[in-house]
């Protein structure tokens, strides 16, 4: 075992971790749906034993491809997905809304979960040959490019949540390549003014008045500081100046959307994300019954297969995206605080593999594969306990879905890759 540990050697704990939570997971989902004898939600459980076969077997293979392959063909993966995700959009599966899957050999699969995968390389390879400095707003251009095109081919489908991981998962490659934490800043600052001067028109609509000065405290004190911040820093002035028009337009936009293009039906969908008693039938219903499911758990849950909101599937994409609610419910505080351990020790386990290794490309890889399983984490029990909006995440190694388990199969894999192929070097 010592020896398979070595620098370079395979790392056993995050196989196994990754394994036990896969395996968590099967139990979970058979769980949720076990009471469906008949119907699409029948013995989904053996369905997803096989795609948790299949990823152990696809780490396998991702483990003993050559480091230099990924290298030499990581714009060339990224040119594949984008074709995949052409496809999806001109012939894709339409369901929920939303054209995300396409038809290969008789089984659905979703470019945008291997589109992940596509960008993670290139970027890594990108980076790796290439700084990025906020001085330098031209080493820009490349990566935004990179992110953009499979960014809003995504959002066209339309699938606001994977959209955003392509986004989450490109920061902290971002500051791997050089950015610092203040850069960081600075580029997010208009996203945060974006969400903190929708706070008083929602509050306005929510209370049916007009919109008070005292409603706007939290933008305004945010943008003080932040002023405060540009003088005492002093960037240069062209960086000065494009953090405050980029925060003033994404303010001044805020305000004529939704006063001038949202209807007053999609209003009432925004607030039910902060409040979900606003529309507890409609918006909110699925928060408000994961949230009873979890809550209800108390301790050590209701024990296995005994969960009432699950029994009478009250939670609705209970084997889905709503599977930690299942875990709550049943096994309580004490069975979420165990699955988030493994979680917490997976990624930490991930991010420290980098202070053994030199170099840069399987560093970003790493970087990259550890933090879309943890935006991933994150955003899916922030969402079942209404700390998130619902945006259709679904959780690492739990959920039910085979282009999700195989695509986190691959990060896995290769992470493990890149252990082994920096210790090569």
């Amino acid at each position: 075992m010592k020896e398979l540990n070595k620098k370079g050697g395979f790392d056993v704990s995050v196989f196994l971790t990754a394994l036990a939570l896969w395996t968590i997971g099967i139990f979970l989902v058979y769980s949720a749906t076990y009471i469906h004898e008949s119907g699409p939600l029948a013995n989904l459980h053996r369905q997803q034993i096989i795609w948790v076969v299949m990823a152990v077997l696809i780490i396998l293979v991702t483990i003993s491809v050559p480091g230099r392959f990924l290298y030499n063909g990581a714009y060339i993966f990224y040119g594949l997905s984008l074709v995949m995700l052409l496809l999806a959009l001109a012939m894709g599966v339409s369901a929920k809304g939303a054209e995300r899957w396409i038809m290969l050999g008789g089984v659905k699969i979703q470019p945008s979960e291997f589109a992940k995968i596509g960008l993670l390389l290139a970027l890594a390879r990108y980076f790796s040959e290439k700084s990025i400095s906020l001085y330098k707003l031209s080493s820009f251009t490349i990566p935004c490019l990179l992110i953009g095109v499979p960014f809003l081919m995504v959002l066209k489908q339309p699938d606001l949540g994977t959209a955003g991981v392509f986004c989450a998962m490109s920061l902290p490659m971002f500051f791997w390549s050089g950015l610092g934490l203040l850069d960081l800043f600075f580029l997010l600052s208009p996203m945060l003014s974006l969400g903190l001067s929708g706070i008083p028109l929602i509050l306005s609509f929510a209370a049916e008045k007009t919109t008070g000065i005292g409603e706007a405290v939290p933008w305004g004190f945010f943008f003080l500081t932040l002023c405060a911040i540009l003088y005492f820093t002093r960037p240069p002035v062209i960086i000065m100046i494009g953090v405050i028009i980029g925060n003033l337009t994404t303010a001044t936009i805020t305000t004529i959307v939704w006063n001038s293009f949202l209807k007053d039906y999609q209003k009432i969908r925004i607030i039910s994300f902060i409040n979900p008693q606003a529309d507890p039938f409609g918006a909110g219903y699925q928060v408000i019954q994961s949230k009873v499911a979890v809550g209800s758990g108390h301790i050590f849950g209701k024990g296995y297969l005994q969960g009432t909101q699950t029994k009478l599937s009250f939670l609705p994409e209970q084997h889905t995206d709503f599977i930690f609610s299942v875990l709550g419910e049943q096994f309580g505080l004490f069975g979420c605080t165990l699955v988030l351990l493994l979680f917490l020790f997976l990624i930490a386990k991930s991010y420290s593999i980098t202070r053994h290794i030199r170099n840069r490309y399987f560093n970003l890889i790493i970087v990259g594969s550890a933090s879309i399983i943890a935006f991933h984490t994150f955003v899916n029990i922030a969402m079942t306990i209404g700390m998130m909006p619902v945006t259709g995440i679904p959780l690492p190694f739990l959920s039910y879905g085979g282009s999700f388990t195989l695509t986190v199969a691959i990060l896995i894999g290769l992470i493990l890759n890149s252990r082994q192929s920096a210790g090569r070097e």
